[in-house]
Parts: C-alpha cells; structure tokens; sequence
C-alpha cells in the first residue's frame, strides 16, 4: 500500500543490511489501531496515513543518523549501527518516545491521532526476532515501548510465578534504580533533580510504566514505593539536593498510600510531581492535593497542556507547574501552542507559580522559553539522566 506514495528500503534490503551491521540498534514500530484506520477510511486513507507517518519516521531518522525501513504493512523499522552506550541508547529512546507520544495526521478535513507500540532489541545475534518479541510484550502490556531481554521473555512465558520471583528480586537486589536529570533556573542554578525510575538488567532499558503496572497487578507496587521514597530522602539528605518524584492520581486516590506519602514527605526536601487527566474526578483530586499541602509538601503539576485546571486551583495549592512537552516541542512552530503557554505562564504568575520548561533538546526552543518569561528549564539539552554516585 505505502509504496504507492513512498518507496522505502524493502524487508530484502533490511535483512542484508542486518547482516554488515556490527552493532544493530534496531526499533520496530507499530502503529496501534491501523485496522481500524483501513475499516474507516478504506486503502485510499490507510496509505495516506502510512505517507504521512513514513515522513514523520523519515525526518527522525535523518536527525538522529539512523536507516528507516518499510517492512510489513504497517509496521517499520529504524536502524542504527553503533556500540551500546547507556547515556546515547536512552537518548534515543527518549526522544523516539516524545516524537511518538502524539501523533496528529490530517485527512479530508479531519485529525487522525495515532498511537504506536515499539519493540526494541540491542542484541547483535537475532536482532529481528528479538525486537519482534519485544512488540508483542508492548502490545501485551499496552506500552509505548518494550526493550527485549531475559525480563521481556518472562513476560512473554505469563509464568506468574517467575514474574513475582523477577520482581521481588529486583528491588531486593537493588536493579530498580533512580537516575537523576536537573532542573535548572534563570541563573543556571539547580532547583531540584527528578528522578526517573530504570531498571538496571543486563545492559538494558526498560520502560518505567511496564514493571510499574506488573508491580501493581502482582501487589509489590507498596514495597516498590517505599524503597524508592527511601532511597530518594536518603540520598536527598546526603547530597543536600531537592528530588523530585512522579507519582499518579491511583497513589493518591488509595488512603493508605496517601498516608504514607504524606507522612513520609511531610517537612522534606521532596517535590511530589503529579499529573491531573481530565478523566480524573476534580474534587477528590483537590482534596488529595489539599491533605498533602497541609503536611508542607511542595507539589508540582506535571504535562499540564492547558489552563483549566489552574483557574480552578486554590492560591498556594500549587507550588510549581511543568508544561507539557509537547507545546514545548512546537513554540517555535505552532501558534497555538505558542498562545497556550503564554495563557498558562500569565495565570502561573498571578498565582504566584513556578513554571517549567520541559523536554528541551534544542538551543533556538531554549532560548525560545527563556524569552516567554518560563522561571524553570528541563531536558537533554541542559542535563542528561544520570545516576549519583
């Protein structure tokens, strides 16, 4: 269907680049609900929607030194060969995930959102099929991505046994780590460090939501949190830094949860960052936020992408607001989002706010923000994920 609109590199072609790689990065993507794009719109739409996404993948490729490959309907490839680094490969799969995050394609006067599962193999020896079995664990688990590994393939056997077995392992052993990325002001000045949940096995990257969601459905997501909120005081208090941590509106919708949130933050040098969905119940939200400001808990407001929740928000409730990535991305493009944040900072500001600029990846959208009037600045381009020794 696609070659009809953009020739790409075949499977052929794929498979014997494959075979002069020395290090094959590869990615397999997916997109999530294509049948139904077909049922709806017929070939005519389908291969308008596979052009569109092609160029999107296309310019992704080209920025970042990597091969695009069609393989299968609608499934693609992206290569790179290069050794394994830590630091580069979470690089890469962070801004692969924020340019997959929304997707937005134009057809016949509507907007077709799009949404895709990656599988992702770092292996040299049947790098395909292990990134195959990566996707499949994705669209299993309903991720945006899976890295394939020995934690990937325990997925895949569904052995409930051996999941809570690699679970309880992994925070007795310590392989569920905190790395840290700064959150700067003005002057260059270190506000607070976020922490960002890893999974440190075999040289691989795991997606937080995945072992997130099995430690909730297997029930050792509490001794999850608790090891992570103790972690993060501990080292908050050697360094003598703020840690931001990320929390969702299910920790604070559970009472005893958020009792010990509350009373394990309460008076410390921690940022809790929580994001509002708009399915998510406004008054119980606020009340929940309410019982932490009480307990002197800084709050931040995380991927806020517009205004309305904070013309609701009591002064003082909240401390700090981080806008979402995506009006970030596009200030420099897209009026909307240009006036959006503008919105945002101008209500920040009479309520006494402190607001974020995040996913920075480029000088002209730094120096973009810089001039909007943000207070706080994130991303690659100013500090990468690291651990703290």
């Amino acid at each position: 269907m696609i070659e009809n609109h953009t020739p790409l590199p075949s499977f052929c072609l794929f498979e014997e680049k494959m075979l002069t790689c020395k290090s094959p990065k590869l990615f397999l993507i997916d997109i999530k609900q294509f049948k139904n794009i077909i049922l709806t719109y017929g070939d005519e739409g389908g291969s308008r929607v596979l052009s569109a996404f092609h160029d999107l993948l296309l310019t992704f490729a080209t920025e970042h030194e990597m091969e695009l490959f069609a393989l299968f309907d609608d499934t693609f490839a992206l290569l790179i060969d290069t050794p394994f680094e830590l630091s580069k490969m979470e690089h890469l799969i962070s801004a692969l995930s924020r340019e997959m995050e929304h997707i937005l394609i134009p057809y016949e006067g509507k907007i077709l959102t799009l949404n895709v599962h990656i599988g992702i193999s770092f292996d040299h020896f049947e790098g395909l099929q292990k990134a195959q079995k990566a996707l499949l664990v994705a669209k299993a688990e309903n991720q945006l991505f899976v890295t394939y590994s020995e934690f990937a393939n325990i997925l895949m056997n569904e052995n409930e046994e051996a999941i809570e077995a690699m679970i309880k392992t992994a925070i007795e052993e310590g392989q569920i780590v905190l790395h840290f990325q700064s959150i700067i002001d003005k002057n260059s000045t270190v506000l607070c460090y976020e922490a960002l949940l890893r999974l440190a096995y075999h040289n691989t990257l795991q997606s937080p939501k995945l072992f997130l969601k099995i430690a909730k459905k297997r029930h050792f997501y509490d001794r999850l949190l608790e090891s992570i909120a103790q972690k993060a005081l501990t080292l908050a208090k050697q360094k003598g830094i703020k840690i931001a941590l990320n929390l969702s509106w299910e920790d604070l919708q559970d009472q005893e949860r958020l009792a010990f949130i509350e009373t394990t933050f309460s008076n410390q040098p921690i940022i809790l960052e929580i994001e509002y969905k708009k399915e998510i119940p406004f008054e119980p939200f606020k009340e929940a936020l309410q019982q932490l400001k009480h307990a002197n808990i800084t709050l931040s407001l995380d991927n806020v992408c517009d205004s309305s929740l904070l013309e609701f928000c009591d002064g003082g409730l909240i401390d700090i607001v981080k806008v979402h990535g995506s009006l970030i991305r596009n200030l420099c493009t897209d009026e909307h989002a240009r006036f959006t944040c503008n919105t945002i900072l101008e209500l920040c500001k009479a309520k006494n706010i402190q607001t974020v600029a995040t996913h920075l990846n480029s000088q002209t959208t730094l120096e973009t923000v810089r001039t909007l009037g943000f207070d706080l600045f994130q991303g690659y381009i100013i500090d990468q994920p690291h651990a703290f020794e």
